[in-house]
């Protein structure tokens, strides 16, 4: 079957039994119960006790529980209180970060028009859109919205916006005449309306032959509905981490578990053990500590004009190392632009223009913008020298934004008469108007598409005088002008004649004209764009554009801009999907420019990115965009441009649509993921040396050093302050120099690793010996169980700062006074626990006075800090010499 754009007008409405009349009664039952309503089909929401389930499944919570479950199981509530109250914690930050990705779709539905003017019978009647149906004759005019995918059977001087899905803000041109190539992008659909689709000029009648779930903005809902909404890098090495602690806590249980059982060692202790390991191989603190981070610096960036909707995506932003465009409105002012006018053999910009004003030289600019204002339904309305309001096609009212800059207004030309008109159209691609000024002169006046204009002229303006214009003359302004084009502007040539009073048929008067000039017209880039590009190109940051725009234009823009060098690195949607798989996957790598492109061609573009391993931001503010911006691992929605859509299916919105604000984003995020590093290293070293205690102390015959309780304290309370404060650190200045990791990257590498393990190591061995030296010194186990407990708590308070970028004093004296305020709201806390009565009773601690222990848990406690501090250096030095 062929494709409704290649069908005769009689064919089309044959396949769905309609005509020219619409449908009967007993056809339009027919369609409604084969094709159904005219709704987007919306997916059935996660219910709360499924998200429950699914946060109830993971390994941290079902480990911490079976502990609170052992600890009530040996009598001990306020453990089994204390461990369930972490589990309840930990889920509800679970539950609020869940996304409700319906709201896309949702969003998507308002688009659908409310009502629909129909044919039905040879009956115009206005119904709810719900209930049109395939083969129903829409009645289409300015301003209505189109309720579904149509096929134009007549129309007249029809231009609609389809913005939504193309991303280009001009207006297109549309009429039946039926199209002979196959396989058509949607921009070149030039006989079909969409849905959504506003009509700006002219009306229509047309045929529907897609509704609901089968439009184009129908598969754009599918795509985001069935898009999975997936971990973050972060998130899933963090994942991986988890589980090798898994492991270890196994293997830990089982060593505690024989050897209890060849000493004898009864049941309640090794359970006691056991729930000890378990507690200290999470860090409960974790979920926490990144919630609250992350929160910070959301409060950071929507200060800066970034509104974050997806916690996770923070971190996230510091992996991006593509960035994913538009060029409407992102890279470029969304500014239709008067530039300069081509006139005789010269480029006259609006600065030549005002000057020539100045000079008297004003009957030429003044027949250029009568045109302008005469042979053009667009209208701009100005208030205090600014546009607040713009109606019509964008490259037309640049024009009368450029005249209204000249002094120039509509009402300078109202005692002018206009005898006839020749409307634009798509075949003839210009416009042509007859008038009558108050001496009695007829003029025609005509603009469009330079070359059908050029070849009605058989004169031209040069040097303030008519000349004939020669095949040397008509070479040189077609080679200009073919230049322009080429480069990506939009141009309108302008001509005009004298008649005759009498002056017949309008479109048989539309020759012998004298050429006046050329608009050079374009969407001028933002002006700190081109800086900006070079600053992600320095971040290591490379940087696609995707454009509804022709390639020639496409690249004209990126090659101003720096996002491409070479035509090579440009291809537009046909060649794209002439691609192999293969040749997609490899050339996604090199191509910088994708000009052109439908809907999931987007989406595609992103998921190779994504499955060649890297980080992809993509940004978009149209309907187009949407499945893409909910595929990307930060999709990046317009604030002012953008539409609810977009907005709702991005996890980012940027209120300014200023692309440098992306760039300041990712160096926030790069600043919060290096953070995040730090914190996961200090909170797993000091676990996994809490448990070589736990471990190594009953095997040597000593008392398990920590109580579950004492455990959670520390992991929860004791360790979460100064976690929240490392991860306030600022850039040091760098960070947009690093390279950005990739999703494929480890999170902690093998040598890292190894830094990890000795810093755990010793701050064990430190915790045992705690235990051992203040047992030697005072003879009293509540005491040396006391200090050991000390020595948990303050070595971690040092080790964060050690932890911290910079040199040795940098470390202490760098800004970060939440950091400050935390290290002494944790020492006073530390306190408490040894001084307080009540503490001493529920944490099983008893006060300590010898100088002697105090001063060893002062020493043992910066053993650790020391040793990173060391092996930090020795690292550094290492690096510098290589």
């Amino acid at each position: 079957m062929s494709k409704i754009y290649n069908q005769e007008i009689k064919d089309a409405l044959d396949e769905f039994n309609s005509s020219p009349q619409g449908l009967s009664e007993e056809y339009y039952q027919k369609n409604l119960s084969k094709f159904g309503l005219n709704e987007l089909e919306k997916r059935k929401r996660k219910s709360l006790l499924g998200k429950l389930i699914k946060n109830l499944i993971e390994p941290i919570i079902i480990i911490l529980f079976l502990a609170a479950v052992v600890s009530l199981f040996l009598g001990d509530v306020l453990d089994f209180t204390v461990i369930l109250g972490v589990v309840v914690i930990n889920t509800i930050i679970s539950l609020i970060q869940e996304s409700k990705s319906e709201k896309a779709v949702e969003e998507l539905m308002k688009m659908l028009s409310p009502e629909a003017k129909v044919l039905r019978n040879g009956t115009i009647s206005v119904i709810s859109a719900k209930y049109i149906v395939p083969g129903d004759i829409l009645v289409l005019e300015a301003g209505d919205i189109t309720p579904a995918d149509a096929r134009i059977i007549e129309s007249s001087e029809l231009l609609v916006d389809e913005s939504h899905l193309t991303g280009e803000s001009i207006s297109i041109a549309k009429n039946n005449t039926i199209l002979l190539s196959e396989n058509l992008q949607l921009y070149e659909m030039k006989n079909i309306v969409f849905t959504g689709s506003k009509i700006v000029n002219g009306n229509c009648k047309a045929m529907i032959f897609s509704t609901g779930k089968n439009t184009e903005v129908g598969k754009i809902a599918k795509n985001i509905e069935e898009s999975k909404e997936e971990k973050t890098p972060l998130q899933k090495k963090i994942d991986k981490e988890v589980n090798i602690l898994m492991k270890v806590a196994v293997v830990s249980a089982i060593i505690v578990f024989i050897q209890g059982y060849f000493s004898n060692v009864g049941l309640d202790i090794m359970l006691l053990t056991a729930i000890s390991i378990m507690v200290a191989v999470f860090p409960e603190g974790l979920p926490a500590s990144i919630t609250i981070s992350l929160s910070l610096a959301v409060n950071r960036l929507a200060k800066n004009s970034v509104i974050i909707k997806k916690l996770s995506s923070v971190e996230t932003l510091g992996n991006v190392d593509y960035i994913c465009t538009d060029k409407t409105g992102t890279i470029t002012k969304h500014n239709m632009t008067l530039k300069e006018f081509y006139i005789g053999h010269e480029y006259l910009s609006m600065a030549d223009l005002l000057a020539l004003l100045a000079e008297g030289e004003n009957k030429l600019i003044n027949d250029l913008f009568r045109i302008a204002f005469l042979c053009s339904t667009a209208q701009v309305e100005e208030k205090d020298g600014n546009f607040i309001n713009e109606v019509g096609d964008p490259t037309e009212t640049s024009l009368i934004k450029a005249a209204y800059i000249l002094g120039l207004r509509k009402n300078h030309f109202d005692t002018i008469s206009t005898l006839d008109t020749l409307p634009f159209s798509s075949e003839r691609m210009y416009s042509a108007s007859i008038i009558k000024e108050t001496n009695g002169q007829v003029i025609l006046i005509a603009k469009g598409a330079p070359e059908k204009i050029l070849e009605r002229c058989s004169s031209y303006y040069l040097n303030k005088s008519i000349k004939g214009i020669d095949e040397k003359a008509l070479h040189n302004i077609q080679k200009e002008l073919s230049n322009k084009a080429e480069k990506g502007f939009r141009l309108i040539a302008f001509a005009q004649k004298t008649l005759d009073e009498n002056q017949g048929n309008i479109e048989a008067n539309v020759n012998d004209l004298t050429f006046l000039g050329c608009a050079v017209i374009y969407d001028p880039p933002k002006d700190e764009v081109k800086e900006v590009i070079q600053k992600a190109h320095n971040a290591n940051v490379a940087v696609v554009m995707i454009t509804g725009d022709s390639k020639t234009t496409g690249f004209s823009i990126a090659e101003t801009v720096g996002i491409a060098g070479t035509i090579e690195e440009a291809v537009d949607g046909k060649e794209w999907e002439s691609y192999t798989e293969e040749q997609k996957s490899k050339r996604v790598e090199e191509i910088r420019v994708y000009a052109r492109v439908a809907p999931l061609d987007k989406l595609e573009i992103v998921e190779k990115l994504i499955a060649n391993h890297h980080i992809v931001a993509m940004t978009g503010d149209g309907v187009n965009d949407a499945p893409a911006l909910k595929k990307a691992q930060v999709g990046i929605a317009m604030g002012r441009a953008g539409t609810q859509v977009a907005q709702e299916a991005a996890k980012i919105i940027l209120t300014d649509d200023n692309f440098s604000t992306i760039i300041m984003a990712i160096k926030e995020g790069r600043t919060i993921y290096n953070n995040l590093k730090k914190l996961i290293t200090y909170l797993i070293t000091n676990n996994m040396g809490k448990i070589l205690a736990i471990v190594s102390m009953p095997l040597l015959g000593m008392p398990v050093p920590l109580t579950p309780l004492q455990i959670l304290w520390s992991n929860v309370i004791q360790e979460s302050f100064p976690s929240v404060g490392i991860t306030l650190d600022e850039d040091d200045g760098t960070v947009l120099q690093q390279k950005p990791v990739r999703g494929s990257d480890p999170l902690i590498t093998i040598a890292e690793r190894v830094r990890m393990l000795l810093d755990g190591f010793i701050y064990g061995v430190c915790i045992m010996f705690g235990y051992i030296i203040s047992f030697n010194l005072t003879g009293s186990k509540p005491i040396a169980l006391t200090a050991s407990f000390v020595v948990t708590l303050l070595s971690p308070q040092l080790y964060i700062f050690a932890l911290r970028d910079g040199r040795l004093m940098q470390k202490i004296t760098k800004p970060n006074l939440t950091l400050k305020l935390f290290f002494i709201f944790s020492l006073v806390l530390m306190i408490m626990m040894v001084y307080v009565k009540e503490m001493n009773l529920i944490f099983n601690t008893v006060p300590i006075y010898s100088l002697k222990v105090i001063l060893t848990i002062l020493g043992l406690s910066v053993i650790s800090p020391l040793f990173r501090l060391i092996s930090g250096l020795m690292v550094k030095k290492r690096n510098q010499s290589n």
